[in-house]
């Protein structure tokens, strides 16, 4: 009886997983390929174009903690940023990884966030690490729903 249990149960795991088709790195590579569209829009200082990829109830976490809600005010931060002078963002993909569904994606990476430091106006790079998560909306397009960014630990020159 328990190994016919077992029996069962294997095969609904194993129909479980059917569902999809696609090729995960395959998900991963176009999610990529938007983000540069997105990269491309933060260059051009194309708050539409930053903002349109950030799902009307996206998450985004800062460093500090402080969590913006909402496609609408994560473009205002963007809008913010843009008129700082020093503003710059570099993204180094690390990792990702996709369903078999073709409808969930998440990215890791290495960023430098460059802003102006409050009170010289000189450039402050933060270094952190980023984790976003994209699902694809009823028509077909991907969708940031979180993005979570951790300041990475800024390491004090070797004493010579």
């Amino acid at each position: 009886m328990a190994r016919r249990i077992l029996a069962m149960a294997m095969g609904a795991l194993a129909l479980a997983g059917c569902g999809g088709g696609a090729d995960p790195a395959a998900v991963v590579d176009t999610v990529r390929q938007t983000e540069q569209s997105q990269l491309q829009s933060i260059a051009s200082d194309d708050v539409v174009g930053i903002a349109r990829l950030y799902a009307d109830d996206a998450v985004l976490v800062r460093p500090d903690g402080t969590v913006l809600r909402g496609g609408a005010e994560i473009g205002a931060e963007y809008a913010a940023l843009i008129e700082d002078p020093n503003f710059d963002l570099t993204i180094e993909p690390t990792g990702g990884w996709a369903s078999a569904n073709d409808d969930l994606a998440v990215l890791t990476s290495q960023v430098q966030f460059t802003t102006s430091d409050p009170e010289t106006g000189e450039p402050v790079t933060l270094p952190m690490n980023s984790q976003t998560v994209w699902t694809k909306d009823p028509g077909g397009s991907w969708m940031i729903r979180s993005a979570y960014n951790v300041a990475q630990e800024v390491q004090a020159p070797a004493a010579e």
